[in-house]
């Protein structure tokens, strides 16, 4: 059975779905975080999302964030979530995801695309389809959490 799936641009009336998909990308996230951030992503125009939707539904989201470098010129893209709800994945839909992308940030004059992944056994899977995709792994990111960062 072939899915029909709408590629668009999300709305806040996706979020109760967002939340469900951030939950399934291995970041619990209640609806009241989700819409504080989702406030501060739509209100920027340097962010994207673009949903996958069937029947109603959203399935599947790719989030975009655009920028200049320090190292190269051009206008760079990072995927900073892409994600397939775990009763869709394998149909396809994270493929259609990356492609609208992709798509998108060549319509936007972007130069330079990237995106990271978690470094964990359970990624295995999503590293073998970037790889698929023409993506080419490279450096490793490091993160710190600090209270001097932390806004209450």
């Amino acid at each position: 059975m072939s899915l029909d799936v709408n590629i668009r641009h999300s709305t806040d009336q996706d979020l109760q779905d967002m939340v469900i998909l951030m939950d399934q990308l291995g970041y619990p996230t209640t609806f009241a975080e989700m819409q504080e951030r989702y406030t501060h992503i739509a209100a920027d125009a340097n962010f994207t999302t673009l949903v996958a939707e069937i029947r109603g539904r959203v399935v599947g989201l790719i989030g975009m964030q655009t920028s200049y470098m320090y190292e190269k010129n051009g206008r760079h893209c990072r995927i900073m979530a892409l994600v397939v709800h775990e009763h869709h994945r394998g149909s396809g839909i994270g493929r259609q995801l990356l492609l609208a992308a992709e798509q998108w940030a060549a319509a936007h004059q972007v130069d330079s695309i990237s995106l990271n992944s978690g470094n964990r056994a359970n990624r295995e899977a999503a590293h073998e389809f970037y790889r698929e995709m023409g993506y080419t792994p490279g450096s490793t990111g490091f993160s710190k959490k600090t209270m001097l960062l932390q806004h209450n």
